[in-house]
């Protein structure tokens, strides 16, 4: 084991029923929030804010993105960014599905904020 994996083996906390909770709300948001094709993004980055699903809130935002910068910018999903991704154009704007899918969280954790 190198140091690098020490260090990340000593930053992990017990998973426990609340973790899992937490992490399914966080996959339920973005399966609702994303839709399931380069159009649903599209959509939802052509509205002037986001389609709030009912039944979450700004933390559930706030943590989906959270679990978004986490895994951007964990080791083991680097193959995220360098996997080939179809553009989603918008207008004169070209995104990347991670990128529409985080610009579409940013927008609205923005529009919650303000409201």
């Amino acid at each position: 084991m190198d140091e690098q994996e020490s260090d990340w083996l000593g930053q992990l906390r017990p998973y426990g029923k609340e973790n899992a909770v937490q992490a399914e709300r966080c996959m339920r948001l973005a399966l609702v929030l994303w839709g399931g094709t380069p159009d649903d993004l599209r959509r939802q980055l052509l509205a002037p804010s986001p389609e709030f699903p009912p039944g979450f809130d700004l933390v559930d935002f706030r943590q989906l993105r959270q679990r978004i910068l986490f895994d951007w910018n964990s080791p083991r999903y680097a193959w995220v960014s360098r996997s080939p991704s179809p553009t989603i154009l918008v207008g004169a704007q070209r995104f990347t599905l991670w990128e529409a899918r985080y610009e579409i969280i940013r927008r609205a954790i923005e529009y919650l904020e303000g409201h």
